[in-house]
C-alpha cells in the first residue's frame, strides 16, 4: 500500500531528531489512526531535560502545540499560514532552525530549515511519481533540486537488520505510517546497493555457528545469533516517569485520562540482547475493545516505537504491571503474555514475533530471559532448550532443528568441566570436553551407526 502519512522529517546533515522516540510522531499517527481529538499535556525527559507538552489536534482546526523548557523558555510552537495552513516552529535558543508546513487538514507539506538570517537554506517536500512518493531536496547552494528515492527493499530479514545497523549514508530520514523510512541520492543508492549486495554474499557465506565449521571452540557456539536478543530489536518507549498537569479551568479536560507509558514490548522479527527503554507519551482514545472480548476495556497503554500497545492484567498500587498479564499489539496479536514485576517481564512467561509465532517461553528477569526457557529462532525455526543466562543460552542445553532433529547437547558436569555432544549430518557424534575456563581437554568422534 505504500506510505499514507508522513510525520516528521530529519536531515541527517544538520537536524539529530531522535524520529523513534519522536512525541510529534506519536500524537500524529495516533490522531490518523484514530481520527478523533487527542489532547493532553506531558512532561518528557530528553537527556536529562524536562519539557513540557501541551498539545491539541483535531479535524478542522489548526494544530495546537507549544514545548517549553524548565526555564519556560519556548522550544516548540506554531504559528498560522496562509488559507488554513501553519507552521510548527523549531527554536534553538532565540533562533528559528526548523519549521514543518501543515495543510489544514494536518498533512505535513513541508520541511524548512533556516540560516543564521531566517532565511529558508533547505527545504524538503514530498512529491507524487509513478508508484509512490518521493522527496523533493532543495538546497540554497545548489542551483537545481535534487530527487530523493525512498530506501530498496530488503527483503532478506538478516541482511536487512545488519543494513540498518552498519549503513549510514543517506540524506533524510522521515518519520510515517510504515515506520522510519530513509531517502536517498541516485549515487547513495548505488552505493546502498553494492553494500547490500556484499551483505548477502557474507551472510551466504557465513558458516553454521550454531553447529559446525570454523575455528571457534563449540562450546562459544551455544551463544549463537539466532538467539540473541540485539539484532533486530528497535528502541522501545518507556515514559513511567512522564506528569500529566492538569489543564486550567476554563479548558476542555479529557474526561478519561490514559496513561501511556513504555517498556520494551516492541515486537520485532528476531528480539535482541539489550533492551533500550526511550521516553515517549501520547493520549490514546480508548475504544473499550480487545480482539477477542469487544468489551473489555485495556487496563493500561504502552506507547513503543511509535505503536500503541494495549495491557490487560494485575497492577500494582503505582499503576505498574505487577502479577500476571497479557500485552498486545496495535494489531491484536499477543507480544508477551505472562508474569509482570515492576512493569518489567519477571517470572514464567511468552514473548511472540510480530508475525505472532513464538520467540520464546519460560523465565525472565527484569525484561530479560534468565533462568529455563525454550527459545526459537526467526531465521530457520531452530529452538534451544535449556539455561539462558542475560538473553543468552548458556551451559546445559539441547539444540533442536526445526524438524525436531537434536544438534547438539550441552551438558555441565559436578566438577565445573562441560562436555558438547555436536550431532553432525553423516551419523556421527563430536564430543568435545572443555574445562572451566572454556578451553579444550579433549576431542573425539563416534558413529551412531556402528
Amino acid at each position: 500500500m505504500g506510505i499514507q502519512y508522513f510525520y516528521n522529517f530529519c536531515l541527517k546533515e544538520i537536524d539529530d531528531t531522535d524520529l523513534e522516540s519522536d512525541i510529534l510522531s506519536a500524537v500524529r499517527k495516533s490522531y490518523f489512526a484514530a481520527n478523533e481529538k487527542i489532547r493532553d499535556k506531558i512532561t518528557y525527559d530528553s537527556e536529562g531535560v524536562s519539557m513540557l507538552y501541551d498539545y491539541c489536534i483535531e479535524r478542522d482546526k489548526p494544530l495546537r502545540w507549544t514545548v517549553r523548557n524548565p526555564q519556560g523558555g519556548l522550544v516548540q510552537e506554531v504559528l498560522p499560514a496562509d488559507s488554513g495552513r501553519y507552521y510548527l516552529c523549531f527554536y534553538r535558543g532565540d533562533t528559528l532552525f526548523k519549521r514543518l508546513l501543515f495543510s489544514k487538514f494536518h498533512t505535513l507539506l513541508k520541511v524548512e530549515y533556516m540560516d543564521d538570517s531566517g532565511s529558508v537554506a533547505r527545504s524538503v517536500e514530498p512529491r507524487k511519481v509513478q508508484g509512490g512518493l518521493c522527496l523533493l531536496y532543495t538546497d540554497a547552494g545548489r542551483v537545481e533540486p535534487i530527487v530523493l528515492s525512498e530506501m530498496p527493499d530488503v527483503t532478506d530479514d538478516r541482511v536487512a537488520q545488519i543494513v540498518h545497523d552498519e549503513f549510514g549514508d543517506y540524506t533524510v530520514s522521515a518519520s510515517t505510517d510504515v515506520g522510519i523510512v530513509w531517502y536517498m541520492t541516485d549515487e547513495q543508492t548505488a552505493r546502498f546497493k553494492a553494500f547490500v549486495e556484499q551483505t548477502v554474499l557474507a551472510v551466504e557465506n557465513e558458516q553454521e555457528e550454531s553447529f559446525v565449521g570454523g575455528d571457534t571452540p563449540l562450546l562459544d557456539k551455544i551463544n549463537a545469533k539466532d538467539f540473541n536478543m540485539k539484532r533486530n530489536l528497535s528502541a522501545s518507549l518507556d515514559i513511567s516517569q512522564a506528569k500529566s498537569f492538569s489543564a486550567p479551568a476554563d479548558q476542555d479536560i479529557v474526561e478519561e485520562e490514559t496513561i501511556v507509558d513504555g517498556s520494551d514490548e516492541t515486537v520485532v522479527d528476531d528480539p535482541d540482547e539489550t533492551v533500550v527503554d526511550t521516553p515517549a507519551e501520547i493520549s490514546k482514545p480508548d475504544t473499550g475493545q480487545t480482539p477477542e472480548n469487544p468489551g473489555l476495556k485495556p487496563d493500561k497503554e504502552i506507547m513503543a516505537d511509535g505503536a500503541v500497545y494495549t495491557y490487560y492484567g494485575e497492577l500494582d498500587d503505582n499503576g505498574n504491571r505487577s502479577g500476571h498479564g497479557r500485552t498486545l499489539t496495535d494489531q491484536g496479536r499477543t507480544a508477551y503474555e505472562g508474569a509482570y514485576r515492576n512493569d518489567k517481564r519477571s517470572g514464567k512467561g511468552a514473548y511472540f514475533y510480530k508475525d505472532g509465532t513464538l520467540c520464546y517461553s519460560g523465565d525472565w528477569s527484569e525484561n530479560v530471559r534468565h533462568g529455563v526457557g525454550v527459545g526459537v529462532s526467526s531465521r530457520d525455526g531452530s529452538m534451544h532448550v535449556g539455561r539462558w543466562v542475560n538473553n543468552k543460552p548458556e551451559g546445559n542445553g539441547v539444540r533442536l532443528s526445526a524438524e525436531g532433529e537434536i544438534r547438539f547437547v550441552c551438558k555441565e558436569l559436578s566438577d565445573g568441566e562441560t562436555v558438547l555432544m555436536n550431532f553432525l549430518d553423516d551419523d556421527t557424534v563430536l564430543i568435545s570436553k572443555y574445562d572451566k575456563n572454556g578451553s579444550k581437554l579433549s576431542e573425539k568422534k563416534i558413529s551412531l551407526i556402528d
